[in-house]
């Protein structure tokens, strides 16, 4: 038996998945996935049949040994022990009930690991509450800042028209682990002779998906930006029809062409010849004259210049007659949620007061009043945050914190109670995607194991519970409304029938050179920052004693911090971190002793992989692995704020290697 569903993660693939399961007879007593196997849907035109390595995994991890399956209640002897669902959500409620006179001691975290109209339940209960909730972002913040300041909104092409492109620059997508739908249809470009341009500071896995490679510094993107730019500004190569579609030309034009070229190159170790490779495939010399697609990579806005970086190279394809046109434009991301109707939440009320995620735990010390009270969803701050110690410490500080969760987390771990929830393929949900225009509808396929609860009745169980009840919208009506949008024509019963359908939105985005601003116009940049980054000289450091810079990637197998799959536990053995052949570090390093990543906050041991092709003054590791194994990047990693939207500035922070 086959049934339709889709797989609600934070990814952009959104993917519409075909749920396989087991007949009655069938014995999967020796199956860890329980007989149930997942694949994509060949029917849907983004996911194309081809689901990814963790999407494979979904039905083995929903039967993880490691899963929590009814609520724990931590007793007075310090421990978790299990509890009905009557105890927790009336323990909740009651700490709730003595705390709803001062919301600002109340603070709701809620993350993407699932996302969806009905998985805004927590919001909407928070939001009633009047609690202090979150501001900034710990992923895409600062991009999506940058492309408000150029566009007045963020938006691109839809997906489809890639296939429009002549020619692809790609900055520092990794088309492999992160994007591998997208991967698919740059290979089937290049199969059609699309040539590809990779920049990047290496470390990636885009191999199969490159013609031609720029190896840049990390955080350099915008200065080799900048100087293609100066020198289409120096051949006066911009046409006046562009330009005058453009607020403050005359100043950008001064300010760039007052920087040397050779010093753009220099701060992002570039080469004339790498300069003259991207000028190629930006004015269209790379592929029969016509339009040159950019995709942007997430990690290039993770520096304290983040934003900056996003706008030069947005920049960039504007400048080069490459914006607003079918097969061009620059494809950084869009809002999940932009054509569905999901202000429900929202309109339930305003917060008492926000704290800011990337400097979270500085922000939880400094509160006054504390907070008291801490409910967490769809989230591990503890593992996910800068200075991943300083947050565990913080939330163990907190009087009472709830954590909504499927396993036993680093933040979970320090929870006083913990209610587990629906896992993908177990929720029913309607989301969208971050770069597509397909919106997913999610079928619960599989049963829920145990005790466990659909995230919306948990947070309406808890405001059940209140001495003075919050009143919740029907489930159903939630859904509906969620399709009451001018850009969805189907209604509930025809996505819950075919799984999918696609919002009607431009696909070509900004044609004509009109953006959302209300001058109609593109803004230009005002300013190139040229300054180093701080983070090498925090805390009395000089750069000489943390030379290097830690780049922490996707994992290939697993979401973030999501790495509660059968046999997917971390061993004993220390984390492999990757270096160039040439890294300077290795010169000083035994290897056949433990070696150390060292930076100011924090020390770990660690393997180290030589690879080639990584900037010699970088070291990368993977994201995501727990605090309670030693085995978390962020432990090493100061709290540091992008330049533009709130964001985290992960990978500007500095590290050496010892033994």
């Amino acid at each position: 038996m086959q049934r339709l569903s889709a797989c609600s993660l934070d990814c952009h693939g959104a993917c519409s998945l075909v749920v396989h399961l087991p007949d009655e007879e069938a014995s999967v007593h020796d199956d860890p996935a329980g007989g149930v196997r997942v694949s994509g849907n060949p029917d849907h035109p983004f996911t194309r049949g081809v689901v990814c390595v963790k999407g494979r995994a979904l039905a083995a991890r929903r039967l993880s040994p490691d899963r929590i399956t009814t609520p724990l209640v931590r007793g007075a002897d310090g421990a978790l022990h299990p509890a009905t669902w009557d105890e927790a959500l009336a323990l909740c409620a009651s700490k709730l009930d003595a705390l709803r006179d001062t919301p600002e001691s109340i603070l709701h975290l809620r993350g993407f690991g699932y996302r969806g109209a009905l998985a805004e339940a927590s919001n909407y209960l928070f939001n009633s509450l009047g609690a202090a909730r979150k501001r900034g972002s710990l992923c895409d913040g600062a991009g999506d800042a940058a492309c408000e300041a150029d566009f007045g909104a963020p938006d691109h092409n839809d997906s489809d028209d890639l296939a429009n492109a002549a020619a692809i620059v790609n900055w520092g997508k990794d088309l492999a682990r992160s994007s591998l739908h997208l991967g698919l249809m740059v290979r089937d470009a290049r199969r059609r002779g699309v040539p590809v341009l990779t920049i990047s500071p290496g470390g990636d896995d885009n191999d199969a998906f490159t013609d031609a490679r720029i190896r840049i510094r990390p955080g350099g993107d915008r200065f080799l930006a900048a100087a293609a730019i100066r020198r289409l500004l120096a051949e006066d190569a911009v046409p006046r029809t562009i330009s005058e579609r453009t607020r403050g030309f005359e100043h950008f034009r001064t300010m760039l062409l007052a920087t040397s070229e050779a010093d753009l190159l220099a701060a992002c170790d570039a080469t004339a010849e790498d300069l003259d490779t991207l000028c190629r495939w930006m004015r269209r010399e790379a592929g029969n004259g016509g339009p040159t697609a950019s995709l942007l990579g997430w990690g290039l806005q993770r520096y304290l210049r983040g934003g900056e970086s996003v706008r030069f190279i947005n920049a960039l394809v504007m400048l080069s007659g490459n914006m607003g046109v079918s097969g061009g434009g620059a494809y950084y991301g869009i809002s999940s949620g932009r054509s569905l109707d999901l202000s429900w939440s929202k309109k339930a009320g305003t917060p008492a007061r926000t704290f800011l995620l990337s400097h979270l735990a500085q922000e939880l010390a400094q509160a006054d009043p504390p907070v008291r009270f801490l409910w967490v969803d769809a989230f591990n701050p503890v593992n996910q945050s800068p200075d991943a110690p300083a947050l565990a410490r913080a939330v163990e500080a907190i009087d009472f914190t709830v954590v909504v969760e499927a396993f036993l987390t680093d933040t979970a771990s320090r929870a006083d109670v913990v209610l587990p929830c629906a896992l993908v393929l177990e929720r029913e949900e309607i989301f969208g995607s971050a770069y597509h225009n397909y919106i997913a509808y999610a079928a619960p396929a599989c049963p829920m194991p145990g005790a466990v609860r659909h995230d919306f009745d948990i947070a309406r169980g808890v405001a059940e519970q209140l001495a003075r009840p919050i009143p919740f919208p029907d489930r159903e009506d939630v859904l509906r409304q969620a399709l009451r949008s001018p850009h969805i024509e189907a209604s509930l019963e025809e996505l819950r029938a075919t799984g999918w359908t696609k919002a009607k939105r431009s696909s070509v985005a900004w044609e004509g050179l009109r953006f959302a601003h209300p001058d109609g116009l593109y803004h230009l940049p005002e300013a190139l920052h040229l300054d180093g980054a701080a983070a090498a000289v925090q805390d009395g450091a000089s750069p000489g004693d943390y030379p290097l810079h830690l780049l922490t990637l996707l994992a290939p197998d697993y979401v973030n911090s999501q790495v509660g799959l059968p046999g997917r536990q971390p061993d004993a053995a220390p984390i492999t971190v990757q270096v160039a052949p040439e890294c300077p570090a290795l010169s000083a390093l035994d290897l056949d002793r433990p070696v150390f990543i060292v930076s100011p906050h924090g020390r770990m041991p660690v393997q180290v992989q030589t690879r080639p092709g990584i900037h010699p003054r970088t070291v990368i590791m993977p994201r995501g692995g727990w605090l309670a194994h030693g085995r978390s990047p962020n432990a090493l990693i100061a709290p540091l704020s992008t330049d533009m939207g709130d964001g985290a500035a992960y990978y500007e922070q500095r590290v050496r290697l010892e033994n």
